[in-house]
């Protein structure tokens, strides 16, 4: 072999351990990609399977405080679609049937007593055996949702991957030593003595799609628009704007047009996305992905940043309802005052960055699908007409007037109590004008502020 020959076999040598080194990284990458995938899927159905059960554990609780039997039908409502969601999620998980067997039937029954008592036409919606049924369904449900957070805790410690367990490659998940596996059987073995119950049938839920009653004016062009969400973002201290581009239309209840604002600098640069509605050039939504990394302003001053920010931009008589505090960032929620009543539909939500007080997102939505001039209707009946209408074992603790929306597109003018029962808080509303109740609430206090239920 002369000299040219072996350097052209050299080359094609190379060039083929070239290819084979791509391929095998092309392979890897996309098994990599694929097992992100699969991961993430797990995720998301281990999640829903979470927060269904949350919510069936706070509907239960919300029964058994109602006093009203005229509230049942939607609350079980809510009940039975959250049980077959749980359900339907957690068959999505990679885990034996032996091993879910029970907590399957327990989100079953939950779904068939919740769609058994709507389906009732003798008038009677609660008895005690009922009662007595909800409660030890709501023992369960508090006893499933400490055992799934230990399957969290234990995921998020990194113990285990889904993948894995899908894979059969974590032995130690397979022999039961985990406690994903001994969580779920920990539940099993508190569900053999609940009533089997009857179920006969589908149940479906239709609410009327709500119309935009905020968004009002003329016709603006994406340019106006594009200067009006320009004007209206909180760049902070002037931070300069390296790039701004128009996204496109937006479709979904109130026609929009999107945006980006890129600041920050090249090696850290924050987008910001905005929304502006095509009529009346009403900012909708906008967000900014900046990282906040510590805190330095104390929750009262981020409520106050929150207050100033809605003010600075022309949007009056709003009050700060609810707060969460997630990582070193604050939600405020804010609802429409009228008068001396408190407007819960015409809702905007604000997140302040703790480092600086910068408005990292604002959330119109509710308030602009909501907020317009409403003639409230003086109320039938005094405050403390609608206190006697309380399961008489609350406590009230406060009280007021607010509107809260109901099913479709209305609205009920109520009388707002926070009030105490067996060392849980909940929020009751009866309505100013028939005394019936209208909707019950759970407050759950986190370290990061009150959640709703």
């Amino acid at each position: 072999m002369n000299l040219r020959q072996y350097t052209a076999a050299l080359v094609a040598l190379f060039v083929l351990l070239g290819i084979t080194a791509f391929w095998g990284v092309s392979q890897a990458q996309a098994r990599r990609s694929a097992e992100v995938q699969i991961e993430n899927k797990y995720n998301r159905a281990f999640y829903e399977v979470m927060q269904r059960s949350k919510n069936i554990e706070a509907l239960l609780s919300k029964g058994l405080a109602s006093g009203s039997p005229n509230n049942m039908d939607n609350l079980f409502s809510d009940l039975w679609y959250n049980a077959n969601a749980a359900q339907e999620n957690l068959h999505q998980l990679p885990l034996s049937h032996n091993v879910v067997a029970k907590t399957s039937k327990f989100l079953t029954q939950v779904g068939d007593y919740a769609y058994a008592i709507t389906k009732r036409d003798d008038g009677t919606k609660m008895t005690d055996e009922d009662r007595s049924t909800m409660r030890e369904l709501y023992k369960t449900a508090q006893a499933l949702n400490r055992e799934l957070t230990k399957v969290q805790q234990q995921a998020a410690a990194g113990k285990f991957r889904w993948s894995e367990v899908q894979k059969g490659i974590s032995s130690n998940f397979a022999k039961g030593s985990m406690s994903a596996d001994r969580s779920f059987r920990n539940v099993e073995s508190q569900m053999q003595e609940l009533p089997t119950l009857i179920y006969d049938g589908p149940f479906s839920d239709h609410l009327e799609r709500a119309k935009p009653l905020g968004v009002t004016g003329k016709e603006v062009t994406a340019e106006q628009a594009q200067k009006k969400a320009r004007g209206f973002v909180d760049f902070k201290e002037g931070a300069k704007v390296k790039e701004e581009r128009a996204t496109g239309t937006v479709k979904g209840k109130i026609p929009a047009y999107g945006f980006e604002f890129r600041t920050g600098d090249d090696d850290s640069p924050n987008v910001i996305t905005a929304n502006v509605s095509k009529t009346g050039g009403h900012v909708i939504y906008y967000t900014n992905s900046r990282q906040v990394d510590k805190s330095e302003i104390s929750e009262e001053q981020a409520r106050t940043f929150a207050e100033n920010f809605l003010k600075s931009r022309g949007i009056k008589n709003m009050v700060p309802t609810y707060t969460l505090k997630e990582g070193n960032t604050l939600t405020v929620s804010f609802a429409y005052k009228e008068g001396d009543v408190i407007v819960y539909p015409d809702l905007i939500k604000v997140l302040v960055a703790l480092d600086n007080g910068q408005i990292l997102t604002y959330d119109a939505l509710g308030y602009l699908m909501s907020h317009r001039e409403r003639d409230l209707p003086q109320p039938k009946i005094s405050i403390s007409e609608a206190r006697k209408k309380l399961n008489p074992e609350l406590e009230v603790e406060e009280e007021r007037m607010a509107v809260i929306p109901s099913d479709g597109s209305h609205e009920r003018l109520t009388y707002e109590f926070k009030a105490k029962m067996d060392g849980e808080d909940f929020l009751v509303y009866i309505n100013a004008l028939t005394g019936e109740e209208e909707r019950i609430f759970k407050l759950l206090h986190t370290p990061g502020g009150t959640l709703v239920l």
